[in-house]
């Protein structure tokens, strides 16, 4: 999805993510998201570390049970946190979807990728 600055692509994203169905936002309990590697070369995919994603509206929280699964597929690797600090193209999606799924518990499962 869109991931330049949100001067550039919040636009963008903002119309996305309130065509949003609301039945699909009341059965959702995990959001995958998936962004292309920038600032660090990644040969696959790469899965966070962190156990939460801050937001300026309230933190997401990251299904460590669904990465650690994804880990031991040895089809991931995992992101060291300067790594992941420094990418942005998932960071972007964060307060969208945090804002879009307000009223439920959803877990997040963020996954950089890069070659694969």
């Amino acid at each position: 999805g869109p991931h330049a600055g949100l001067r550039w692509s919040g636009p963008t994203a903002a119309w996305a993510y309130k065509n949003i169905h609301a039945g699909c936002k009341a059965k959702t309990k995990r959001v995958f998201l998936l962004g292309p590697a920038h600032k660090s070369p990644v040969d696959g995919a790469a899965l966070s570390h962190s156990h939460e994603w801050e937001t300026p509206i309230g933190n997401l929280v990251v299904d460590r049970e669904v990465t650690e699964l994804l880990a031991k597929s040895k089809h991931f690797t995992y992101y060291t946190l300067e790594e992941e600090e420094a990418e942005h193209s998932l960071e972007m999606h964060i307060p969208y979807i945090k804002k879009v799924f307000k009223d439920s518990d959803i877990k997040l499962v963020p996954i950089v990728v890069g070659s694969v």
